[in-house]
């Protein structure tokens, strides 16, 4: 993994991948006062990506008409070895678990990772790597999940799916300062 962010950081000096140590944070720049502002996940060694570095490319597929996801950005990209796998991380904040919101951060990573991917296509180096799309959201009210279930858009079906993989939701009681911590094992 170094090789790639060395050969990635000298072709874009501007968006420099920053090494951590034990923990890396992912935070929200335009947290209102109940949203969730930052995730923590520790425990991990990797490279964070500039928060900047997916916008950049915004304004390009923006003017050359792009449809959507090319234009939606999501909060924090970081990669790292998880198992002695690459594995690059792709994450988005949600403060509600409306499916159009979850939909939404689906479409965000998406984006993030064509965009990104576009960027590493140059590269000598080989990327072998897992993606892996991180949606964090508070956990659904019993309400939410009955309204998600009666839903058959995209939107709903997304949504539907995540509730029945049964991936780990974490309780709004459990958090403080509305932040969240991560471990990958």
């Amino acid at each position: 993994m170094n090789k790639v962010i060395s050969e990635f950081n000298q072709l874009y000096p501007k968006f420099k991948a920053q090494p951590f140590n034990t923990q890396c944070e992912i935070i929200e720049t335009n947290a209102r006062q109940y949203d969730f502002k930052r995730l923590v996940v520790k425990n991990i060694n990797g490279y964070v990506f500039p928060r900047d570095l997916a916008q950049a490319t915004v304004s390009f597929f923006d003017r050359a008409g792009s449809q959507d996801p090319m234009k939606f950005n999501c909060d924090g990209i970081f990669c790292a070895e998880v198992n002695n796998k690459k594995c690059l991380f792709l994450c988005e904040l949600k403060s509600t678990f409306d499916s159009s919101q979850i939909f939404h951060a689906r479409e965000q990573i998406i984006g993030s990772l064509l965009r990104l991917k576009a960027k590493t296509s140059i590269l000598q180096t080989h990327l072998d790597w897992e993606y892996h799309g991180v949606v964090v959201s508070f956990k659904p009210t019993d309400i939410q999940l009955v309204a998600v279930n009666k839903l058959n858009s995209n939107d709903g079906r997304f949504a539907k799916a995540l509730t029945s993989l049964n991936h780990k939701a974490v309780s709004y009681t459990h958090l403080r300062a509305h932040e969240t911590s991560l471990h990958l094992v």
